[in-house]
This record gives structure tokens, sequence and C-alpha cells, in this order.
């Protein structure tokens, strides 16, 4: 699959995640950084999203330690969130 299907594919994801929360916070996020990241963040990006929305929703607002793999893209979603 060539990288900019992958990008399509998870931008799609993002927006279309279950809880109007989460589509707005992956969504703005995917929209501002789907095309600056390589193959290899997002293969990350997308096993992050295969999470179901309540543990990405607590590991996004550090209600629940999130996996050590995902910690960077975490603090790159808060940062996000933040500006």
């Amino acid at each position: 699959m060539s990288i900019k299907v992958v990008r399509k594919k998870l931008l799609i994801r993002s927006w279309r995640r279950g809880t109007k929360e989460l589509d707005l916070i992956l969504g703005q996020f995917s929209d501002k950084n789907i095309k600056k990241l390589k193959m290899s963040e997002l293969n990350l990006y997308e096993k992050f999203l295969s999470n179901d929305d309540h543990l990405i929703y607590n590991w996004i607002f550090s209600k629940e330690e999130s996996p050590i793999i995902f910690k960077s893209l975490i603090k790159q979603i808060q940062e996000g969130m933040n500006r």
C-alpha cells in the first residue's frame, strides 16, 4: 500500500472514531500532522487507532497510563490540543 493511501485511510479513521470528542481531537491532529509523518510513524499511529475509544481517551487525558510505545505520539496529540 502506498504512503498516500495509508495517510488517507488514517485521516478517515481519525475523523470517524465513534465519539465526537475523539473525532475532533484525532481528526484535527491528523489534519495538521498526517502529511509530515513517515511510514514508521504512520504504522505506529495505525496501531494507536486500533485501540478502543475509551482507552485512547483515557490515555490522552492522563486518566490511565498508556503503553510506552505510544507516549511520544500521545504527547504530540496533547500539545496540539493546547494550541
